[in-house]
This record gives C-alpha cells, sequence and structure tokens, in this order.
C-alpha cells in the first residue's frame, strides 16, 4: 500500500470508488491510498473551518474491500504529520453512524453533545408543555422578527452564536460569524415565526426559525443574546411559547431546535418537555495515531484548489 499527497485530479477515482467526497471544502491537506497495482484504495484530507480553529475537520473514506485492514488507521497517522499546526482532529457524528465506533477506538471523546432536540407539535403533552410555559418575562415584551430590524436580527444573532461556542469552540472573530450568517439572516429568516424577547431597546433572547421546506421540522436557532442576559430562562420560555403556537397554528408538525447539551438555557428548558425525538449528534474529539515513520512526500497542502 502506498499513500501519497492528493488533490483534485484524483475526485474521478474516488467516486468512480463509491466514496463520497464534499467537493465545496478547500482541503489544507489531502491524501490518498493506492494499492500495489496503483488501484485507489481510500483518501483523507482535512482543514480548518473559516470560523473555528480549535480543531482540525478531518475525513478519512476507505473502500470497502479494504476496510479492516487497518488502511484508515494508515491514513490518518500520514495525515497527523502533514498538518501545519499540532491541533488535534474532530468529526460531528451520529448516534446511529458506525464510524462513531471508530472514532471511540482511536481514543475520541465527545466535547459536545447535540442530545435529541425535536419538538413534536402534534403531540398533546408536549402541546399542554408548550401553553404551560410563560407569555412573557417579568421586563420585556415578546415581538416577531418582523417587528425587529435586520441589523437588530444579525447582531442578535451573531452575539447568540459567538457566546454559545466560545467555552468549547470559540470563533476565530466576530467580524466571520458576522460575514458566515448576515447574509442567512437577512434573507432566509421567517420573521412571521421567529420570536424574541425585547427589554427597551435590547434583544434578550430569540427563537430564530429560518426557511425550511414543507413536511421537514423546522429548522431553529434559540438562546439567550447573551450569558447573563437578565431573567434569561424566562424569556426564552416566552420565545419558545410564541414560536411553537405560531408555527402550530400554521400547520407545522415538528421544530427541530440546533442547539447543544451545553446550552445553558435551552437544554434545561427543553428537558421539561414530555417528548423530545431525534438521534444524538456527537462532536467528537481525537488525536491522530503517532508514528515515528516518514512525512508523505510532497507537502499536499492545499492541493485539488476546491477538491
Amino acid at each position: 500500500m502506498h499513500i501519497r499527497p492528493g488533490g483534485y485530479d484524483d475526485i474521478h477515482a474516488i467516486l468512480d470508488a463509491g466514496l463520497r467526497i464534499n467537493t465545496r471544502v478547500k482541503p489544507e491537506h489531502m491524501l490518498v491510498a493506492e494499492d500495489d497495482n496503483g488501484e485507489f484504495a481510500g483518501f483523507a484530507y482535512c482543514f480548518l473551518s473559516g470560523l473555528h480553529h480549535s480543531r482540525y475537520w478531518a475525513t478519512i473514506r476507505v473502500c470497502d474491500g479494504q476496510r479492516g485492514k487497518g488502511l484508515g488507521t494508515e491514513l490518518l497517522k500520514a495525515l497527523g504529520q502533514s498538518r501545519d499546526e499540532d491541533r488535534p482532529f474532530f468529526a460531528k457524528l451520529r448516534e446511529d453512524n458506525p464510524a462513531l465506533g471508530w472514532v471511540r477506538a482511536m481514543g475520541g471523546v465527545p466535547y459536545q453533545v447535540c442530545p435529541p432536540m425535536r419538538l413534536d407539535l402534534t403531540d398533546a403533552a408536549n402541546r399542554l408543555w408548550v401553553g404551560s410555559l410563560p407569555e412573557r418575562p417579568a421586563t420585556a415584551r415578546i415581538v416577531p422578527g418582523s417587528d425587529l430590524s435586520d441589523e437588530q436580527l444579525v447582531t442578535s444573532f451573531c452575539s447568540l452564536y459567538e457566546w454559545v461556542h466560545e467555552d468549547w469552540s470559540p470563533v476565530t472573530s466576530r467580524a466571520d460569524v458576522e460575514r458566515m450568517f448576515a447574509d442567512e439572516v437577512r434573507l432566509d429568516l421567517d420573521r412571521r415565526l421567529s420570536s424574541f424577547a425585547v427589554d427597551r431597546d435590547d434583544v434578550v433572547a430569540g427563537v430564530f426559525v429560518f426557511r425550511t421546506p414543507s413536511g421537514e421540522p423546522l429548522d431553529v436557532v434559540a438562546e439567550t443574546i447573551t450569558r447573563d442576559a437578565p431573567d434569561g430562562a424566562a424569556a426564552l420560555a416566552a420565545c419558545v411559547r410564541a414560536t411553537a403556537r405560531q408555527a402550530a397554528d400554521a400547520g407545522w408538525g415538528q421544530i427541530a431546535f440546533d442547539g447543544h447539551q451545553g446550552d445553558p438555557h435551552l437544554h434545561p428548558l427543553l428537558q421539561t418537555a414530555p417528548k423530545l425525538d431525534g438521534v444524538p449528534l456527537y462532536l467528537m474529539e481525537y488525536a491522530p495515531p503517532r508514528d515515528e515513520g516518514r512525512r508523505p512526500r510532497g507537502d499536499g497542502s492545499r492541493a485539488g484548489g476546491g477538491a
């Protein structure tokens, strides 16, 4: 088996082998494995995201006939030697993904968990729970997203995103957060279904509902806008109540909250709901195995321009 730097020219071989590759990302390092006959056997790549630099996103895929022979581990070793910085790898894996067991066997541990957070609005007990939530916190009013300006919505979303991630996956900069999400908030937010707690002119908490294809669960991001928002738990609960009731009245059957076990207001709130559906998602961190062998020839850096 031979491992060499890879790039854009290898995409056809990857697809012909029946393996998936995200052609929209630009790997910083990419490696390809070939057997002794020069036949394609697998690939691996890694990169730092444009928003989070604590860990390398790593992808390793091996052809069916080569699995169970240690090739994935060898690719991971070589990829670890190719890194520009000594940062760990990470993977985002559902509980039902067989790759989760492999990452755990490599020493991977979760640094964050996205538990089941899909709320069935047709369930009678869930509807009673929604109705039991506070209509408004003590010092704020609840308004739809249509009552807020673009600037208020973008600023609020970016503030929420930044503080929610600061303890376990800090962002590169506030400017990068705005570059990543500002247009999505301006253009894709369903302002009628989104709900916000506003104290005077300050947005305290929010439920950001993004436009979702009919028949799918509503895609929702929800939390307080700052970590120490006044009366934050009640403010968020009131926003969830408003959005859930509006969504149910509009015929939506489910809300899928995009949240984390570490969210200090959203997670405890949803734990009081009678029924939540979904499959847990694990954000796994792991170190590549050590290998004292030589680094693969050629740097493989930014190979393939968009591979």
